[in-house]
């Protein structure tokens, strides 16, 4: 795993960051994600960041097995998507209480979201990463993930393919 831009992590407050990032498959991102933040403390191991929350759907971490329950006792804010649900389209209203629940975590520590979801690449952001920078404006920090794709199938958990070069890149925060 090739790390890029972790001295930027380094110069952020412990709290009110929103990390911004492509979605490439359902776990293996945030397991990367978590690692390479994590990796700025050490022995990163036996201390990781425990105050790094992912919003995820509710759908996904209802799912049977343990890494979906482990991620969701380890900080998830799970969230009620308003477009749809598992693989049937819905329109329901943005839920309040999963907005407050995305700001308690900036308030606790750092945010980690994928406007995109698990769609196509290059897919437009949905608009819900945009109502949390207008309504908590946290300090956005772009971050790029690749060959995931490649590596793992659409959950994360089973390698596809060996040799890929997997990355991170995280950018200067936005204003």
């Amino acid at each position: 795993l090739r790390i890029e831009g972790v001295e930027i992590l380094k110069q952020l407050p412990s709290r009110g960051v929103l990390l911004v990032s492509n979605h490439l498959t359902h776990y293996m991102d945030s397991i990367v994600v978590f690692h390479s933040v994590s990796y700025l403390r050490r022995p990163y191991l036996i201390w990781p960041r425990t105050d790094l929350y992912i919003v995820a759907a509710l759908e996904t971490m209802r799912a049977q097995g343990w890494l979906p329950r482990l991620m969701a006792y380890n900080g998830t804010i799970c969230v009620k998507r308003s477009w749809k649900e598992g693989d049937r389209a819905v329109q329901r209203p943005v839920d309040p209480e999963d907005v407050q629940k995305i700001g308690t975590g900036l308030a606790g520590g750092w945010v980690l979201t994928y406007p995109q979801g698990t769609t196509t690449p290059g897919a437009p952001g949905r608009i819900g990463c945009a109502r949390i920078i207008k309504e908590f404006r946290p300090i956005v920090v772009p971050v790029r993930l690749d060959g995931l794709r490649e590596a793992f199938d659409k959950t994360g958990l089973k390698l596809r393919k060996l040799g890929c070069e997997l990355s991170i890149r995280y950018g200067q925060p936005l204003d």
